[in-house]
């Protein structure tokens, strides 16, 4: 901006003019005088500007110059749109999607987002938006179309829209379309459509677009999987912290799936993801520590990891955990923690921690409502016929292990599984040789 005009924004901005102090106040929030140029939107906005109106409500929206305050930015964004703002409009639609509502009336509290959409608000100001032009309207309205309620939806018109706004230069019309064609079973032509789009919105920042490729390119649905190009899209999108893409990256470094095999950023990037809470790369973490070539195993902090991701309800890592404090292998020996754990895994359908389980079980190292549940799991293994579950049901007859002793029954049981468990027979055999010697000692 030459220096003339910036003089001459700035004289008539000091007289007041409300174009000159929207313009004063974004060369304010450009040198990152955010707190300067909120006064000059405010002013401009009390004079009816409607950009100035939307201005106001953004910076209360953002924090920008102003504490943050969702109820003054809905309010100053509604009268901006009411005079016509389409891109204040755009911003109510979005904020609507969000479940961003108004205070009750005479309330005291400032509203907060309940993430419930309010689709029928999210319409309205998109449809005002779309019909001014905003490809951000345009995207907004062929959301509701085709992923609002079934009442309100037209999948062809939300496609319709979702290409105008996309034409119209949207990136995020651009993702949507990608995974509306994604989504609608079109075949490998609307998969390399998709794929096309999401690589334009990729190249506007958008790091679920890159995220979206790299899994798109994984998939092969474009005709065949390029793995270099998933990885490559996974570790652009995990740069801007995708943490699903973390995860995706970490995996392709670790088992050299378009990438060179390279442990170090492997693991850092699985660590990444789990720090931001990504169970999976936790229990991966988990894996990779506990049976570590380079470096050594380390089952310490595989413990630390599973336990992570156990906490996170990841069944495997569950077991994993159980299994350690079961062993004492990373973390102190305790019985009652590991069938707390294979407890959790059990419950997540988990049979390798029912197997666990019943180990501790059958010596009696867990509880009597999990030996129980052990002695139930092995009838209905064998009532489809299991015969190691019949040898097993058959132990916790003969003990009275979660269930009544029942010597006949046991008797039963080690008959249907003597065929198949020599172990079996050894038990009946030794039946056998208790109730002769009960019988010759009367």
């Amino acid at each position: 901006m030459s220096l003339t005009k910036r003089i001459l924004i700035w004289l008539q901005a000091l007289f007041g003019r409300p174009r000159a102090l929207v313009l004063e106040g974004d060369i304010l929030v450009a040198h990152d005088a955010a707190w300067s140029a909120f006064p000059l939107f405010a002013r401009a906005a009390r004079r009816g500007l409607p950009e100035a109106q939307r201005r106001v409500g953004q910076s209360y929206l953002s924090g920008q110059g102003v504490p943050a305050n969702l109820t003054e930015a809905l309010r100053w964004l509604n009268r901006a749109a009411e005079a016509g703002d389409a891109s204040a409009q755009a911003q109510l639609a979005s904020l609507a999607l969000q479940g961003a509502r108004a205070p009750p009336p005479g309330s005291l509290f400032v509203s907060d987002p309940d993430g419930t959409p309010d689709f029928e608000r999210a319409e309205r100001w998109s449809r005002r938006a779309a019909a001014a032009g905003s490809a951000d309207g345009k995207a907004l309205l062929g959301l509701v179309l085709t992923a609002g309620p079934a009442d309100r939806r037209d999948p062809e018109a939300g496609l319709a829209y979702y290409r105008e706004a996309a034409k119209a230069g949207s990136s995020r019309a651009r993702l949507a379309l990608a995974m509306a064609l994604l989504c609608g079973g079109g075949g490998t032509d609307a998969a390399h459509e998709a794929q096309t789009l999401l690589q334009d919105a990729a190249e506007e920042g958008i790091s679920v677009a890159r995220f979206v490729s790299g899994a798109l390119a994984e998939s092969g649905a474009t005709g065949e999987a390029d793995y270099a190009a998933a990885a490559e899209a996974y570790h652009a999108a995990a740069e801007q912290g995708h943490v699903e893409a973390e995860f995706r990256y970490g995996l392709a470094l670790l088992v050299g799936r378009g990438v060179p095999i390279d442990l170090f950023n492997a693991e850092t990037w699985l660590r990444r993801a789990a720090l931001a809470g990504h169970t999976q790369a936790a229990a991966a973490l988990g894996d990779f520590h506990a049976a570590g070539k380079d470096p050594p195993p380390n089952p310490a902090e595989a413990a630390i990891w599973y336990e992570r991701a156990a906490e996170g309800g990841h069944a495997g890592a569950a077991r994993q955990l159980g299994r350690a404090y079961l062993s004492g292998l990373g973390v102190r020996k305790d019985t009652s923690l590991a069938a707390y754990w294979l407890r959790a895994a059990i419950r997540k359908g988990d049979e390798m921690a029912q197997v666990a389980m019943a180990q501790l079980s059958l010596t009696r190292q867990s509880s009597l409502d999990d030996q129980r549940e052990t002695a139930a799991w092995f009838r209905r293994l064998a009532e489809t016929g299991n015969p190691a579950a019949w040898f097993n049901l058959g132990l916790c007859l003969a003990d009275g292990i979660g269930v009544a002793r029942d010597e006949a029954a046991a008797r039963d049981c080690f008959r249907r599984a003597a065929d198949a468990v020599p172990a079996a027979r050894q038990h009946l055999d030794q039946l056998d040789a208790i109730s002769a010697s009960a019988a010759v000692s009367m």
